[in-house]
C-alpha cells in the first residue's frame, strides 16, 4: 500500500526514490514496466546506485494517490517521480518513458547527493 511517509523516510536518510504510480489496467504504465522500469540497464542502476524503487497501485482508484497526484497536476496515470535529498518535491518524468530519459534524469540526481 502506497505511503508517502514511505518516500519521506527514504530521502531524509540520504536515499534516493523513484516512485511509480501504476495500474493493473493501464496500457501506458505496462509498456514503461517492459520497456523501462524492469529493464536490465535499469534494474542494474537502480541496484548499483541504492535507487528505492516505491509503487503505488491505482487500480482500485484509490482516493489517497488521486490526491497525492493531483499535487503534481496530475489527474491520471503513469506517474512517474524521482525524489532525492536535493529534489524533495520530486522531479515529476514524463507519462511515457524512455531508458535514456529515466537514466538521464537519475545521473543528474545521483551526481547531486
Amino acid at each position: 500500500q502506497f505511503n508517502e511517509s514511505d518516500i519521506i523516510s527514504y530521502v531524509n536518510s540520504g536515499e534516493i526514490v523513484l516512485l511509480d504510480v501504476t495500474a493493473d489496467w493501464c496500457i501506458t504504465c505496462q509498456m514503461n514496466k517492459i520497456t523501462t522500469l524492469n529493464s536490465g540497464r535499469i534494474v542494474k542502476m537502480f541496484r548499483e546506485n541504492n535507487i528505492k524503487l516505491q509503487r503505488a497501485d491505482w487500480t482500485e482508484r484509490d482516493p489517497n494517490i488521486l490526491e497525492f497526484i493531483s499535487k503534481y497536476g496530475r489527474y491520471g496515470i503513469p506517474v512517474n517521480i524521482i525524489y532525492s535529498k536535493n529534489n524533495t518535491e520530486g522531479i515529476l518524468l514524463p507519462e511515457i518513458l524512455s531508458q535514456d530519459i529515466l537514466r538521464e534524469e537519475l545521473r543528474k540526481v545521483i551526481n547531486e547527493n
